[in-house]
C-alpha cells in the first residue's frame, strides 16, 4: 500500500465512525496494539487497528504514565516498543493538559505543553489526517508503506504537530 493510498483510507473514516476525545482514543489504541504485539505489521493491520480505536474499550489510565515527560527516540527499542512509547507519551501529555492548555479555544494555532512539544492537532480525525499527510508529504505518495511498526508511531508522532 502507498502513503496515498493510506491517506485516501484514513481520510474515509469520518464518513464511517464517530470521532472520540484524542485521550480516549489512543487508551483505546494502546489496548488493540497490545494485543497484537505479535503480529506482523502491515499497513492493512495498522488501518484495522485505528479504524477500531473509534470504538474499542480503552485501558483506564495509569498514573504513573504522568511521569513520562519526552518523546521516545526511534533507535533506542524495537519498533514495537517505540510505537507503544509514543502512544503512551501522548496520553500522558493530554492527560496533564486536561482544565489547561485543552481548554485553549485557540488551541489549534499551536499549544506548547509543559513538557515543551508542540501539539496542533486535539482529536483522533486531526491526528491521523495530518500525520497520514504529512508522512505522505515528507516520503513520498508513490512510496510503500514498510511492514514495520515504526510506521504506526511516526504516524501519530507526526500527527501531533503535522499542519
Amino acid at each position: 500500500m502507498t502513503y496515498d493510498e493510506f491517506y485516501n483510507y484514513i481520510e474515509q473514516f469520518p464518513k464511517e465512525v464517530t470521532n472520540r476525545d484524542l485521550e480516549t482514543y489512543l487508551l483505546a489504541l494502546y489496548n488493540l496494539t497490545t494485543q497484537h504485539k505479535d503480529n506482523i505489521f502491515t499497513a492493512t493491520l495498522c488501518l484495522e487497528l485505528l479504524k477500531q480505536a473509534f470504538t474499542e474499550t480503552p485501558v483506564l489510565y495509569n498514573e504513573k504514565w504522568t511521569t513520562i515527560r519526552t518523546m521516545p527516540e526511534t533507535d533506542s527499542m524495537s519498533a514495537f516498543d517505540y510505537t507503544q512509547a509514543v502512544i503512551l507519551f501522548q496520553i500522558a501529555e493530554l492527560h496533564r493538559m486536561r482544565g489547561k492548555e485543552l481548554q485553549d479555544k485557540q488551541r489549534y494555532m499551536r499549544i506548547t505543553s509543559e513538557t515543551g512539544y508542540d501539539w496542533y492537532n486535539f482529536d483522533a480525525f486531526s491526528l491521523l489526517e495530518c500525520g497520514a499527510q504529512g508522512l505522505s508529504d515528507y516520503i513520498g505518495k508513490e512510496e510503500t508503506i514498510p511492514n514495520d511498526w515504526h510506521f504506526l508511531g511516526d504516524l501519530l508522532d507526526l500527527g501531533r504537530y503535522y499542519e
